[in-house]
């Protein structure tokens, strides 16, 4: 091979390594622009007693018990839809309506919620409250849970 073919495949080498590494830094820094334009929300935790009082003054509160079915039949706060954390997809459709209303997320203890909150607040839900240590907590502050 000739010294003006080695150049030539040199310099296209260069070309077509500047193209693609360009390429992935334009879809790195394109991806960090978009995702800094989204508002960012931050969940509140919230005592039994504070959920109380949210419950007799907000007519259009959403309680979410994120436990599975069969513990949610045993014993659930008044008013609260059973949205399993295993179809956080289902959860996200029946809500993705309601972005604009006070939702409170618990789970048994209030650790699985954390994480549920996490999720909804990176979605966009602007209201989120987590109910600090669940429906265990909630049960020691004694109050009811209806079956």
């Amino acid at each position: 091979m000739d010294t003006k073919k080695k150049i030539y495949l040199q310099y296209t080498a260069i070309f077509i390594l500047t193209i693609v590494l360009g390429g992935i830094l334009f879809i790195i820094k394109t991806s960090d622009i978009w995702r800094s334009s989204l508002p960012k929300y931050e969940y509140a935790t919230i005592l039994p007693k504070e959920l109380l009082e949210m419950m007799n003054q907000n007519k259009e509160l959403i309680i979410i018990d994120t436990r599975i079915k069969e513990y949610f039949k045993k014993g659930h706060i008044k008013g609260a839809v059973n949205l399993p954390y295993t179809s956080m997809k289902t959860m996200n459709k029946v809500l993705k309506n309601e972005m604009l209303k006070d939702i409170v997320i618990y789970s048994e203890d209030g650790e699985r919620a954390k994480k549920i909150c996490d999720i909804l607040t990176n979605l966009g839900f602007s209201r989120i409250k987590n109910l600090h240590g669940g429906i265990k907590n909630w049960i020691d502050s004694g109050e009811e849970i209806v079956k």
